[in-house]
């Protein structure tokens, strides 16, 4: 009896615990059947999204744009009445929902959010916006063929002799930046982000190279240049932008053997080739103060 009694309790509870989920689903289906019978195609897609509630979630005017449409169906000729747009929603609307999490939170201190980019801009309400990707962006993937749609000069870049692999698919666009946030957001070096993958050229050292501790765009262009290595300009101009040529170490004494004056000797040819060929260690050293290595 006591047997029977115990697989009675557990029958009734788990009917009561299966009553309890169910409820929620029951009480507010994705899509209501009112918007169904007009909005079929969004709806079918909407479906996947099922997060996302009912329609009068984000269309805070559809009550009164399904009112107007009835209205409508039922007057003929001048007393029509004007259509009531249920619209697509605004960020704020979608940040109701979406600000508490790490991903959404700085969204308002964001590059997007000062364009006055919209969430919907990027993101389909009912579907994806990239559905099927281009020529050249298989391999990128849908997140970098979304951002490459709007940002055509940096896409380009990745076309030049030097970048980064984002149509190999080594990279996405999202590897590198935060599309819902900003970089004054971050508390770390700006060179942080780059050194994350580009490991051999980590710090500290003991002699470090001040622009690269600084940013690493100083002197690379991250998208994609001409020149090697993603330099923003090829050796020696880089270089020669913030660093002059010593005479006493790179002249010619040879063929300025008269010169009473180290520092006006002739810079030699070589001096005036790739300063790295000598410098290797450019990116900071621990050995030397000029790193040649």
């Amino acid at each position: 009896m006591k047997r029977f009694a115990g697989m009675l309790a557990i029958l009734v509870g788990s009917l009561m615990f299966g009553t309890a989920q169910a409820a929620p689903a029951a009480k507010g289906a994705p899509v209501g059947a009112q918007c169904v019978s007009c909005h079929e195609t969004e709806a079918k897609a909407h479906m996947k999204h099922a997060y996302h509630g009912d329609c009068v979630s984000c269309h805070t005017t559809a009550v009164q744009h399904a009112k107007a449409e009835e209205a409508r169906e039922s007057a003929t000729g001048k007393d029509k009445p004007k259509a009531v747009l249920a619209g697509a929603p605004k960020s704020e609307q979608c940040l109701t929902c979406h600000k508490n999490d790490a991903k959404h939170m700085n969204f308002a201190f964001s590059d997007h959010a000062k364009a006055n980019v919209q969430c919907s801009d990027c993101h389909g309400n009912h579907s994806p916006k990239i559905k099927s990707l281009t020529a050249g962006m298989e391999r990128a993937g849908k997140d970098s063929a979304l951002c490459v749609s709007c940002h055509k000069d940096v896409a380009a870049k990745f076309n030049m002799r030097s970048h980064h692999p984002l149509k190999e698919g080594g990279v996405t666009c999202v590897s590198c930046h935060d599309a819902h946030g900003g970089q004054q957001l971050s508390l770390a070096a700006k060179t942080q982000q780059c050194t994350q993958c580009h490991q051999n050229v980590r710090g500290p050292h003991v002699f470090e190279h001040g622009p690269v501790t600084e940013d690493c765009a100083t002197c690379h262009n991250p998208h994609g240049t001409p020149n090697r290595k993603l330099l923003s300009l090829a050796e020696p101009a880089l270089c020669l932008q913030c660093h002059s040529v010593a005479g006493n170490r790179h002249g010619n004494a040879t063929a300025n053997a008269n010169v009473g004056n180290v520092n006006q000797l002739t810079i030699s040819a070589t001096a005036l080739r790739n300063c790295s060929s000598c410098h290797s260690q450019v990116h900071g050293s621990s050995h030397d103060q000029h790193f040649r290595y």
